[in-house]
This record gives structure tokens, C-alpha cells and sequence, in this order.
């Protein structure tokens, strides 16, 4: 029997096997011809914090099998070639959430470990089981000390399978290591998280204008005498944190794609404990982070062995709040004063840089987050950037755009040159994107657009992406490729609040949003481009060639499993119809 073919039913959305090289050459030609002069080197970076990767546990993996998967479906549809994640310390359970940036700074949190690669099915299965809370990042059911991922890691480490490669990481770290689980350690003992609560010589044991070297041996003997197990297991995940941070990397690097890790500002209780010399007492730069004593050989140590820590485990990094290192707010007693260094403390963040990566090591990935009101820090000395931002890679968003700030085209016509700057529509900071005149008008006249047309939110959120795709060094978060409508941080609903989580079912509501004419279609964006710049009439072939992916991408398609459904009950229809004229006919015969 032949079934004819159903009308309206394809599958030509999704890119064929046959496609998907075409595809990937056109995106990339597209994106050297929006830039101009020098394409080299570009670079496209995907935002996304490692917890929000698609996950089983509840907690996204870099290493794991869905988020490779991720990136390959980045890497093909949105031409990424590096990852921006956000800070990979320790996570803090503080009022219910987990904010990222509040975790240590110079060690790395159990949701790094990739669980699966270490453990029986069968204790994977338990932890996978025990995720019950969906939609969402479950930070509890792999982070917080009472888990089930700490149960099967506990099994694991009693176990002794990795133990030689353990005791030799355990060696090489320990210096770094010990005074974090010195820390843990205490905070059990004396029964409170806040250091500033223990007997005089555990909250100054770090300090020898008040602990003799002799009580602090002594002590220290002490607390490893009653807590000793539970240290040795806090560098065991260390271990297995660091062995699956390293095997992620691995992986990227093989698609071809750097990893970038985001170096916080600030510094946890645990590290300000162990190094009471290097910070100012009682002194804060914001946001309730400790202001490290930038004038003490101890604060400049202590500094280059956070860059040390990131130059040793990522291809590039983000210096989040760069310019608090510029200018400094120094907040005491609710007054605050601020401490001019210019470049000077920058230069030390490039040089302990250089001296892990090697002197040819390219400054263009070290990424600064300049952006500041004013008030904070003016990049400007005059009409002129000032010499030490105009040499390094600033990071912003379009979130304050209007016709003369906030854009690649603005930036460029400023004077900025393409290499020194890294645009993009968001980042996890920013709130949802909202339209306003200032900036339809804005974006009308960079593409061209009518800003009637713009009007439309639909518009409005597809031209805010498209703008930045035009830079040579252009990012795009996570959740405005997946057009997933939530706010990272800030969000009313506060269990979303830095748990923001990628389904398991990202394609499907990708390709949908596309068909609705949401979310973020790259050829749509190379699209309106070239339409901006001209480049339709100059190269015509090529803009031929992005408008029919465009369109593919937004061709609407049936679920495969619904069309099958559709097919088979078709076929048995025509079975049925088929075998009633059978028996019609041979009644009109008998």
C-alpha cells in the first residue's frame, strides 16, 4: 500500500545532517563580513552559570553528559567558540537561596564534581531519585552537607578507590586547603558559622600578634585529633572537583571551544579568617564583601593567589567588579571613601596572570567588568577612555542603551577599537529585557529598522540580540538564546532566584519559540545586519544564503512522534477504507 504524502508536515526546521556544515560556514562568513577589518580572534561567548545546565541530579554538571550535549547543540545552532561561567566556589545556603556570589573565591563547590563519572549506577540512581523538586535548580539534593550526592560521596571516599591520586592532590593543595578545612572544622566545634563567635584563639588562630606559631601547632593538632576525618573528606572532593573541572575543560577544548571562569571580587569568611593581615577591619567595598588592604604586601599576596587560582584552571577570565580594583569604595561605619590606584593593582592581576600562562599569553582574555555609574568609576579622562581601560577588554551589556552608549555601533563610533570591548544584549545581572522609546529609537536607527515595527516586543527583543552580534567579541545569555522569560537574580519569585535551570526539553522550546517568532535565531540576526550595513547588495550570495537558514529555522514542524501517530492512523484508515470496498465489492459481485 503507498501512503501519499501529508500536506504541511516536514521535518526541515531542525538542521540536516547534510546541512549543518553549510550552516556553520555561513554563520561564521556572516559574522567576519559584519565585523570588517580583522576577524580574527572573535570572539562568541555563551553566559551560563554551570548549576543551570540541563541536569538529572538537580544540579548542572560541566562535565556531564547533558551539558556536553548542550554545547554541541551551542556550538552548532549558535556558533559559540568560548563558555562564560559563572563562580565555581563553594555555594552558601543563605535565607533558602544560593547566591553565587557570596560562595568562596580560591576552592571549588561539590556541584563541580561530576558525580556520575566516580560512582556505581546504582548510587547515581539514588541521588537522581532523591531530585524532587523539577523546574528549577535543586541546589539541596547535591550542595548542602545533608544530600544524598554527600551520602554517596562518603561511601566513595571510605572506599579508599582513588587514594594515590588523592594523596598526591592532597599534597600539592594542602597549603591553599588546609586553613579552609581548619574553618569547616571550627565552625562545628564551636558551634557557630561566624568566626567572630569562637573563643578567642580559634577566631585568631591565623593572627600572630595574638596566637603564638606554638598555639597554633598545638591547635591545630587538636582540631585534626577531633575532626580529622571530615577535613580529609573536604579534600577529597576538592579532588574529584578539581579532576572534573579538568576533564570538562578537556572536552570544550575538543569542540574547539575556552573555558572563562568569573573571578569574584570578593573573598569568603573562611579566607578573611586565614588572613586577617590582608584586609582592612571592619571595611567593606559593597555588597557585604570584605575590602582587601590593597597597600599590604599580605593583601597583594593574598590577590595573586586568587588570579593564580583562576589562571591555573580556566583559558581566559572574568574580573567581576574590575573597576573596584581601579577605584576602590572603602565603606566603614556607613561612610564611604574611595582609593585611586589607576592601573596599578591591575597590572599585578596581568602579571601573576602571565606568569601562569607564559608572557605570549593573548591579554584580550582577560575580561574586565568596567561597568559602573559614574559615581563608582568613570572610565572617561575627558573626552578620551582612560589609557588603562583603553587597553583592555571591557564587558557590556545593551541593558542602558541609547543612540550614543550601550551598543557596538556606538562604541565604535567613539572610537573604541573592536578587540578592546565584548558586547552583548544581557548578562545574569540584568533584568528582563523591556523596551522603551529611547531604546526602539535607538535600534531603529542602527538597523535600520522602523521603529513602528520595533514596537512590536517580539521585534524589540529579536533586534536587542541581533545588535550586539555585529561586534568582534559579542556574548549572549543563556536564558535570551533559550528565550526563557526569568531573571537570573532579583526575581520575585524567589525559587527561582539564582536557580534558573535549562529543561531537559531546551530544543523542543527553542524550536518553538523560533516558529512563534521569539527567542534568538543568529541567522535572523546576521540577517537584519546585513541589511544594515549593506552587505545584502554587496554580497548577495551570501545574504541569499542566511535568509534560507533563517527560514529554516523558523519553519514550523509536528512532533516526530505525533506525525508517526498521524502516519500509522492514516494507514490503518486506509486499511479499514480499503478493506470495506473489498467486501463492498465482492457483495456487489455476489
Amino acid at each position: 500500500m503507498k501512503i501519499q504524502k501529508i500536506s504541511g508536515i516536514n521535518f526541515e526546521r531542525r538542521l540536516k545532517p547534510s546541512e549543518e556544515a553549510e550552516y556553520s560556514e555561513i554563520l561564521n562568513r556572516g559574522r567576519d563580513k559584519c565585523i570588517g577589518k580583522n576577524p580574527d580572534g572573535k570572539k562568541s561567548i555563551l553566559i551560563v552559570p554551570s548549576s543551570s545546565l540541563p541536569n538529572k541530579t538537580g544540579v548542572g554538571n560541566l562535565n556531564s553528559k547533558e551539558s556536553q550535549k548542550f554545547f554541541d547543540f551551542a556550538e552548532q545552532y549558535w556558533g559559540i567558540n568560548e563558555v562564560q561561567i559563572l563562580p565555581v566556589g563553594q555555594y552558601f545556603n543563605h535565607k533558602g537561596e544560593y547566591p553565587i556570589y557570596s560562595g568562596s573565591s580560591m576552592d571549588l563547590g561539590n556541584h563541580v564534581i561530576d558525580i556520575q563519572r566516580y560512582v556505581p549506577e546504582e548510587d547515581f540512581d539514588e541521588i537522581v531519585k532523591s531530585n524532587n523538586i523539577k523546574g528549577r535548580v535543586n541546589f539541596s539534593n547535591v550542595v548542602d552537607e545533608g544530600s544524598i550526592q554527600e551520602k554517596v560521596l562518603k561511601k566513595l571516599f571510605k572506599n579508599g578507590k582513588y587514594q594515590k591520586e588523592f594523596e598526591a592532590y592532597k599534597s600539592e593543595n594542602l597549603e591553599r586547603l588546609e586553613p579552609k578545612a581548619l574553618y569547616n572544622a571550627l565552625r562545628e566545634i564551636n558551634k557557630s558559622h561566624n568566626y567572630k563567635d569562637w573563643n578567642n584563639i580559634d577566631k585568631n588562630l591565623f593572627n600572630r600578634d595574638v596566637v603564638s606559631e606554638k598555639e597554633f601547632e598545638a591547635r591545630v593538632k587538636e582540631i585534626k585529633s577531633l575532626k580529622g576525618e571530615k577535613m580529609d573528606f573536604y579534600y577529597f572532593k576538592q579532588f574529584l572537583a578539581e579532576d572534573s573541572l579538568k576533564k570538562a575543560r578537556e572536552n570544550l577544548h575538543k569542540k574547539g571551544i575556552k573555558l572563562n571562569g568569573d573571578m569574584q571580587c570578593g573573598f569568603s569568611f573562611d579566607e578573611v579568617w586565614a588572613n586577617p593581615k590582608a584586609f582592612i577591619p571592619e571595611t567593606s567595598i559593597g555588597w557585604s564583601l570584605p575590602a582587601l588592604d590593597f597597600d599590604s604586601k599580605e593583601g597583594q599576596k593574598l590577590l595573586r593567589k586568587k588570579v593564580k587560582f583562576f589562571a591555573q584552571r580556566f583559558d581566559g577570565i572574568r574580573i567581576d567588579a574590575s573597576w573596584t580594583y581601579a577605584n576602590q569604595p572603602q565603606i566603614k561605619n556607613g561612610i564611604t571613601e574611595r582609593k585611586y590606584y589607576a592601573d596599578k593593582i591591575l597590572n599585578i592581576i596581568d602579571d601573576e596572570v602571565k606568569k601562569v600562562k607564559g608572557a605570549e599569553f593573548d591579554s584580550r582574555n582577560i575580561m574586565h567588568e568596567f561597568a559602573a555609574s559614574d559615581i563608582d568609576f568613570n572610565i572617561y579622562d575627558g573626552a578620551e577612555l582612560k589609557p588603562y581601560v583603553k587597553e583592555r577588554v571591557k564587558i557590556y551589556t545593551s541593558d542602558h542603551l541609547n543612540e550614543g552608549w550601550g551598543t557596538n555601533y556606538s562604541f565604535l563610533k567613539r572610537g573604541w577599537s573592536a578587540d578592546s570591548f565584548i558586547m552583548g544584549a544581557r548578562n545574569h545581572d540584568s533584568g528582563k529585557i523591556i523596551s522603551s522609546d529611547e531604546q526602539v529609537n535607538a535600534l531603529s536607527k542602527i538597523l535600520k529598522i522602523p521603529a513602528e515595527k520595533l514596537k512590536d516586543k517580539k521585534e524589540f527583543v529579536k533586534a536587542k540580540l541581533a545588535e550586539p552580534f555585529g561586534a568582534k567579541n559579542s556574548m549572549i545569555y543563556f536564558a535570551d538564546a533559550l528565550n526563557i522569560d526569568k531573571q537570573f537574580q532579583g526575581n520575585s519569585d524567589k525559587t527561582l532566584n539564582y536557580a534558573v535551570q535549562i529543561p531537559s526539553d531546551y530544543e523542543d522550546r527553542y524550536f518553538a519559540s523560533l516558529e512563534r517568532g521569539e527567542g534568538f535565531n543568529p541567522m535572523d540576526a546576521l540577517e537584519k545586519q546585513f541589511r544594515a550595513k549593506g552587505l545584502d547588495k554587496s554580497e548577495p550570495e551570501l545574504y541569499k544564503k542566511i535568509v534560507k537558514y533563517r527560514k529554516i529555522l523558523e519553519q514550523k514542524e509536528k512532533n516526530p512522534k505525533t506525525v508517526l501517530k498521524i502516519a500509522c492512523a492514516l494507514g490503518f484508515a486506509g486499511l479499514i477504507i480499503y478493506g470495506f470496498f473489498r467486501l463492498h465489492k465482492r457483495n456487489i459481485h455476489k
